[in-house]
């Protein structure tokens, strides 16, 4: 099988650097997300500020029933797909549903010191953040201390220094993850189940195999509880010449490394890198600022995870004829979850995660007669305990035919995944009234490449998936637009094994194409002394 991710990889670092050492004049959108998330403009007199946006959204799934599935997975022909069917709850294919609905507030403490800001913001949406129990969550809360960031030199260019955040936030990792929480820079309104990001945002549990997706509650939305330090700092361009100045940015993080709202539950943290370098083409402000940024992150941290939660002397997450027990028991037995709890019966032990990543960023109006541009490409690399996904939703039917529709655990797996997303802003020039927008996105997403299990090291486990995505947006306002998106599918688990790459197919093979409609609503700007 065909993988164009090392040449890719490969493509990506080189075009870059040649990107960012050549192109002269300002020609996707690279926003500094740690700015925008972790401080406040300077010279923002207030101490409070609303703000937030809604997303009401229409999703319909074109796939079909799982159909072709042979052996014990047998009884599973008929029923639906988790990747098939509407989140949160994983029961139709076609609804209108709040995706997010957000509220939060930030500001500067003033007038108790004009050097702190924080940052808090909720999420009331029906997706996997509020699943577990339908009610609101807290995304973020965090303060920043700006007293070591030394300000502005004699040339209007900010001074490298030091900010230190404090809470739950949005760590370095993906710069997708970063942005996804902004509605003026996404514009795809699918979860990404096949993609990285979403196996980067969901941690792996052990509260059993049966639990998706009632108690399954392990969804961090990319935030995590800890500590970041970070800055940015602006030089005069030697290379460019014109525009605006060149702007490094770094960031040091360490967070316990577990979903939201959770205390550190294994005594393992979670260490967070990121540095990127941006080219500013004008004096533009906020996610949309006209820049250019090559940048690069990488998280590490080992998990506690219980392999054997019945102590049956089989692991949990080994299909039957390895040698394994996908069901760990019954369901009574299993745990109940709490979130991302660990079963200490002396078979847990701690296994070491990686991510890591490399991206390019553009977004400019390079022509006066024509719209802006953005160009955006990630690859990205996760070693160790892989999240692996369910099969199908419903965890009460047939359970007792090993597990096939239990959530999978990979301890040796790696996930290795790329994207490229492209829009066009087709306003004015074309005749049309308020800005409008085109974008086309791929992404290919590997899970468990060339993983083997088993004496005999058969593939059991690996998955493909490749998404074409095209979107269009039109605004009414520049706080309130209209998002269509059209999304075609092709997954398929041709690189396993016999039976395995059989029943693989059977589910993925059905899966088809998706059409979405969402209207976005931003609010913010509401005052409050």
């Amino acid at each position: 099988m065909a993988r164009p991710r090392k040449w890719f990889a490969n493509l990506l670092v080189v075009s870059g650097l040649i990107l960012g050492l050549t192109v002269i004049t300002g020609t996707a959108q690279a926003a500094n997300w740690f700015k925008l998330r972790g401080t406040e403009p300077g010279g923002t007199a207030h101490t409070l500020q609303v703000w937030g946006f809604l997303q009401p959204t229409w999703a319909k799934d074109f796939s079909d029933p799982i159909s072709g599935a042979v052996g014990g997975f047998a009884p599973a022909n008929g029923s639906m797909q988790v990747p098939g069917t509407i989140p949160p709850d994983r029961t139709e294919r076609e609804s209108f549903y709040m995706r997010r609905a957000r509220i939060g507030i930030r500001g500067t403490m003033l007038p108790i010191n004009n050097d702190i800001d924080y940052f808090i913001l909720t999420e009331w949406g029906q997706n996997g953040i509020t699943r577990s129990d339908g009610g609101a969550k807290l995304l973020d809360a965090s303060v920043t201390l700006n007293q070591l960031s030394r300000g502005i030199d004699d040339d209007g260019l900010a001074n490298l220094g030091a900010r230190l955040r404090i809470g739950q936030f949005l760590f370095s990792q993906t710069s997708q993850a970063l942005s996804q929480s902004t509605p003026g820079r996404r514009v795809h309104i699918f979860m990404p189940e096949a993609t990285f990001a979403h196996a980067i945002g969901r941690y792996a549990t052990d509260n059993g195999v049966h639990n998706w997706p009632e108690d399954e509650t392990g969804a961090n939305g990319a935030r995590d509880v800890g500590i970041e330090l970070f800055d940015w700092v602006e030089f005069k361009d030697p290379i460019f010449g014109g525009g605006g100045p060149l702007e490094f940015t770094y960031s040091l993080g360490l967070g316990n490394g577990d979903a939201i709202g959770e205390l550190d539950r294994d005594g393992n943290y979670r260490q967070y890198y990121w540095l990127s370098l941006a080219k500013l083409f004008d004096k533009t402000r906020g996610s949309r600022r006209h820049d250019m940024m090559i940048y690069g992150w990488y998280q590490k941290g080992d998990i506690l995870f219980n392999n054997d939660i019945d102590d049956d002397g089989l692991l949990d997450n080994v299909p039957g004829p390895l040698g394994g027990d996908l069901r760990a028991g019954n369901i009574a037995a299993d745990p109940v979850s709490p979130g991302n709890r660990v079963v200490k019966n002396g078979n847990e032990r701690d296994i070491e995660q990686e991510y890591y990543g490399i991206g390019f960023e553009y977004f400019d109006k390079p022509f006066d007669n024509l719209g802006q541009i953005r160009f955006e490409a990630e690859w990205q690399k996760q070693k160790g305990l892989t999240f692996d996904g369910a099969r199908t939703p419903d965890v009460n039917q047939n359970n007792a035919l090993g597990g096939f529709d239990s959530i999978l655990y990979d301890t040796d797996g790696e996930n290795e995944g790329w994207h490229v997303d492209v829009g066009y802003d087709i306003h004015q020039h074309l005749g049309l009234k308020n800005r409008t927008t085109i974008n086309l996105r791929y992404d290919e997403f590997t899970r468990n490449d060339g993983n083997s299990i088993g004496p005999n090291g058969i593939n059991a486990r690996e998955v493909e998936f490749k998404t074409w995505t095209t979107t269009a947006e039109y605004f009414f306002h520049k706080k309130a637009r209209a998002t269509l998106t059209y999304q075609f599918r092709d997954f398929d688990a041709d690189a396993r094994d016999g039976g395995f790459k059989t029943n693989g197919n059977a589910v993925l093979g059905n899966i088809d194409d998706r059409l979405g409609l969402q209207l976005t609503f931003i609010y913010k700007n509401v005052l409050l002394r």
